[in-house]
C-alpha cells in the first residue's frame, strides 16, 4: 500500500487530510472507574455529537482523530457512522488508556509485553474485531499520575513496539507534570521514532524548560485543553505557542480541544469543538502568527504524523 493515512473509512491519501484536529473523542465513558463519582461521558445521545461534527465541518475542518482507547467505551462502527453522516474523515486510535481504566478482561498485568503488542497490530493489519475498522494512530496512552505504573510501563512498552512495526504514530496522556519525559524515554527504547510521538495535554505542564526538552527530543508537543482546563490561562497558552514557532519549533506544534464530556459541547454550555476556529486561530493571528503557521499546525505536522510510510508486516 502507498503512504496514506488510515480512517475508519479506509486509507486516504495524505494530500486529502485536509484542516485537522488531532486529538478528540466522539464516544468517551468515564464514570465507570471505581475512583469517579460522577456521570463523565460524551451524550448517550448522539445527535448532539453529530450537529458539532456538522458545525466543525462548516468552518473547513476536514478530518479529526478520535483517540479514545479501548476501556473508555472505543466504537469503531459508531465512528465509521458518524463519518458517513458528517463528511469528517475520523481516524481511530488503538492501546489502552490508564490504570483506573484498563478493562479487567484485557489482563495487562497477566500478558507480555509482545502479547499486548501483537493485539495492537493485528488491528492495524485487519481491524478491530470483525468490524472492518483499521486504527489509524495508537493511543492515547497515558499515566494516572506523575509517574508510570508497571502494568502502564508494559502497555506504553507495548504500544511503542506496536506503533513502530506498524508505522503508526503514538500520542500519550500526559497530565500536569512532566510524565511525557518518562513516556518518551520509554518509547524510544521500544524503537519509536520520536517524530511519531505525540505528548498529549502539553499545556496542563505550562513549564517551558520541559516543553523544551521535548521538543528538543524532536518529539510533537500538543495543546489540546486550552478552553476547560484552566481557562483563565487561555492567554498564557497562546503565548507559549507564539514563542514556540518564533524559536523555530512549528513542525512540532499540534492545538486540538480534547472534546470528552457532555459539558464541552457547545450545546450544554462548552467551547465545543469549533471553538478552535472561534477563538483559537484568531487569538494566534493576533499574536502575530501568519496563515502558513496556522496551516503547519493544523494542515501540515498532522499530515506528516499521520501519513503510513511503512507496509505493515504480515
Amino acid at each position: 500500500m502507498p503512504a496514506h493515512v488510515m480512517t475508519v473509512q479506509g486509507p486516504v491519501d495524505p494530500g486529502d487530510l485536509g484542516f485537522t484536529l488531532m486529538h478528540e473523542h466522539l464516544v468517551t465513558r468515564f464514570w465507570h472507574a471505581s475512583h469517579r463519582y460522577d456521570l463523565a461521558c460524551m451524550p448517550e445521545d448522539r445527535r448532539y455529537v453529530l450537529e458539532e461534527l456538522s458545525r466543525l465541518a462548516r468552518t473547513g475542518c476536514r478530518t479529526l482523530v478520535d483517540v479514545t482507547p479501548v476501556g473508555i467505551n472505543r466504537d469503531p462502527e459508531a465512528l465509521r457512522e458518524m463519518a458517513e453522516r458528517t463528511g469528517i474523515q475520523v481516524v481511530m486510535g488503538c492501546g489502552w488508556y490508564r490504570d483506573s481504566y484498563f478493562p479487567a478482561r484485557a489482563e495487562i498485568d497477566r500478558r507480555s509485553v509482545d502479547s499486548l503488542a501483537e493485539e495492537m497490530l493485528a488491528e492495524i493489519k485487519e481491524g478491530v474485531a470483525g468490524s472492518g475498522v483499521r486504527p489509524g494512530i495508537v493511543g492515547e496512552i497515558g499515566t494516572e499520575k506523575d509517574w508510570m505504573s508497571p502494568a502502564e510501563e508494559r502497555v506504553h512498552r507495548a504500544a511503542g513496539r506496536a506503533a513502530a512495526a506498524g508505522g503508526l504514530a503514538l500520542m500519550t496522556h500526559s497530565f500536569a507534570s512532566d510524565i511525557g519525559l518518562w513516556q518518551l524515554r520509554v518509547l524510544r527504547e521500544e524503537g519509536v521514532d520520536p517524530a511519531k510521538v505525540v505528548i498529549g495535554h502539553a499545556d496542563t505542564y505550562r513549564l517551558k524548560p520541559y516543553h523544551m526538552a521535548l521538543l528538543e527530543e524532536g518529539a510533537n508537543i500538543e495543546f489540546d485543553t486550552l478552553l476547560w482546563y484552566r481557562p483563565e490561562l487561555f492567554d498564557n497558552a497562546l503565548d507559549l505557542i507564539r514563542d514556540y514557532v518564533h524559536e523555530g519549533f512549528l513542525g512540532q506544534l499540534l492545538i486540538s480541544m480534547d472534546t470528552c464530556k457532555a459539558e464541552h459541547l457547545s450545546f450544554f454550555g462548552g467551547a465545543g469543538m469549533t471553538a478552535v476556529h472561534d477563538r483559537v486561530i484568531p487569538g494566534l493571528l493576533g499574536r502575530g502568527l501568519s496563515e502558513a503557521d496556522i496551516s503547519a499546525i493544523f494542515v501540515d505536522n498532522p499530515r506528516r504524523i499521520l501519513t503510513v510510510e511503512t507496509k505493515v508486516p504480515e
